[in-house]
């Protein structure tokens, strides 16, 4: 469990933060109802971005007295898998989707629970459609909200919650 964890928060920072210009090269991008967006080319994987502003603001240190990376392991996110049926639904739909891929959903969102943004992650093999990501975006933002837990409410003291899921289809 700890190394698909750990896999998920090396691929959510390869993704922000690319390595070099060889490895993370924008071959594309596509609009679904006035959302754009763009297709990252990474070594073994492709990355889907919303380009949306994003206000990026510098978290706190220390919350109550604790330092962050130790109240980053207290909060507890309930709901992590509801997007998951999105992702079945839109493969089933365009039977397009084969066995042994996967999609990484990034997910930022308020301490309430509200999603800011989501961006996914891809193996470069898969056959999911440009459309098809956008309408999983449109899904998720439009669709679901969160509930996140934490001691005292901790996370309602934090910025942005950031974490990721991953869908594996078997």
């Amino acid at each position: 469990m700890k190394k698909i964890k750990y896999l998920i928060v090396v691929l959510f920072l390869l993704q922000l933060f690319s390595l070099s210009a060889q490895t993370n090269m924008k071959v594309g991008e596509f609009k679904y109802e006035e959302v754009k967006f763009s297709v990252t080319r990474h070594h073994k994987y492709f990355s889907i971005d919303a380009e949306e502003q994003i206000n990026f603001l510098i978290e706190p240190q220390t919350i109550d007295g604790y330092p962050i990376e130790m109240v980053l392991d207290l909060i507890k996110v309930q709901n992590l898998n509801d997007w998951k049926p999105f992702v079945k639904e839109l493969a089933d739909w365009n039977q397009v989707v084969g066995r042994g891929e996967y999609i990484i959903a990034h997910f930022r969102c308020n301490a309430d629970g509200q999603i800011l943004g989501v961006s996914f992650t891809t193996g470069k093999n898969t056959q999911f459609r440009n459309t098809n990501f956008g309408l999983l975006y449109k899904k998720i933002m439009n669709g679901l909200k969160f509930n996140i837990t934490s001691p005292n409410n901790m996370h309602k003291k934090m910025n942005a919650l950031y974490f990721s899921s991953i869908y594996e289809i078997i």
